[in-house]
């Protein structure tokens, strides 16, 4: 083998190390001079993220990027986008090239080195695998024969770790990427745990099914709640609610990642709260006994569309959404299906005794109480740490 050829290797392993360094580090710092290439493949499209410094870039910008003292753009986001467009070049293996367009542009000045973050889409020709292409990014590479672009892929599981593809540096200007889209099942695991953590963090979420669960055990009377109904009219009950909850979470959750179905965010918030003051309702006194499942399948429809925010921030797209969803959702069936295990057991305990109503209007009680702070803190759109 050549010195230079050993050489070449020599730095291009730098150039790998430096990247896994950078994929680990903290957000609030740029390890490296090197720029920074993201990529997440979608069913028709390649989302990419580059991240350039801006001390280096202004060595290959045609033009003053910044003002004397660094904290001023001095180029417009235009002038940016369509510069990077130029110099951000996917060819297919035919031969014809994908269209290049920056979506965003973002200048982080105010971090130590400064950088420009651009939303790139990346979109083949008619025909050409979206997976599979030749990338040459030269932004800065063109005018600074030693600087380093690092690119990698995300599969747009939230925590996964990029993989790195490989680098361009002096000498390799090219990376070859071959067949990189995902299956549809890669990260079912990670969105598994992601449905699990959205509900078991979701107090509201929780304190509704429980708070509706609390007269299961019990028969209406009168107007009110009187004594233990029998271990098969709990089962029945329980099952009736959580299959209803399920069915209407399920139905918004999906119509909502997919985009089909979008309601703004405060309206939603302050409906859940409204569910918890109506199923603490419920608890101190029927109001709809028997009915539960209706009210469950009701109220579920507005939980779904607070479910599917934290699924389409992800932006899945094709049979990786349709995996995401039943992954998510199956994350979200688990942490429902621990909580009802637990408070079965419990519901027989406490309705065969004396002091089960005064345990379940007290329940009910601060179930209320809860309820209305929420409604108010999110009507009003204010932000209280942990009480959101």
């Amino acid at each position: 083998m050549a010195v230079s050829d050993r050489m070449r290797m020599l730095i291009a392993a730098l150039m790998l190390a430096c990247g896994l360094f950078a994929s680990m580090a903290p957000a609030d710092a740029h390890p490296s001079p090197s720029s920074q290439v993201f990529l997440t493949v979608g069913a028709s499209t390649i989302a990419a993220e580059v991240t350039l410094p801006v001390d280096e870039l202004k060595l290959a910008f045609p033009g003053p990027l910044l003002d004397a003292s660094g904290r001023w753009a001095m180029a417009s986001d235009r002038q940016v986008a369509a510069y990077l467009a130029a110099h951000i070049r996917p060819v297919a293996p035919d031969g014809r090239a994908w269209t290049v367009s920056v979506a965003r542009v973002r200048w982080e000045l105010e971090r130590r080195p400064a950088d420009i973050v651009a939303d790139v889409v990346l979109r083949p020709p008619p025909g050409a695998p979206p997976g599979t292409l030749d990338l040459t990014i030269d932004a800065i590479g063109h005018q600074v024969p030693n600087h380093a672009t690092l690119v990698a892929l995300r599969d747009g599981t939230p925590g996964a770790q990029p993989r790195l593809l490989g680098s361009l540096y002096y000498g390799h200007r090219v990376v070859r990427i071959h067949d990189v889209a995902p299956s549809p099942w890669a990260g079912f695991g990670g969105l598994f745990a992601l449905g699990m953590h959205h509900i078991a963090h979701g107090t509201d979420h929780l304190l509704f099914l429980l708070t509706l669960l609390l007269p299961a055990a019990l028969r209406a009377d009168g107007g009110r709640w009187a004594g233990f109904a029998g271990t098969r009219q709990l089962v029945r009950s329980l099952l009736t609610v959580v299959t209803a909850f399920t069915l209407g979470h399920s139905l918004t959750l999906a119509l909502g990642a997919t985009g089909l179905v979008v309601a703004p965010a405060r309206p939603v918030e302050v409906a859940i709260a409204l569910s918890i003051l109506v199923s603490a309702a419920h608890a101190w006194g029927p109001i709809f006994p028997r009915r539960e499942g209706w009210i469950a399948g009701g109220f579920g429809l507005v939980h779904g569309l607070a479910f599917a925010s934290a699924l389409r921030d992800l932006h899945l797209e094709g049979t990786r959404l349709a995996a995401g969803i039943l992954a998510f959702n199956l994350g979200v069936e688990a942490v429902q299906a621990m909580l009802v295990l637990l408070a079965a057991p419990l519901l027989v305990l406490l309705a065969r005794t004396d002091y089960f109503a005064r345990v379940r209007q007290a329940t009910a009680v601060v179930a209320a109480a809860m309820a209305l702070a929420w409604i108010g803190v999110r009507a009003a759109g204010m932000a209280i740490p942990g009480f959101a």
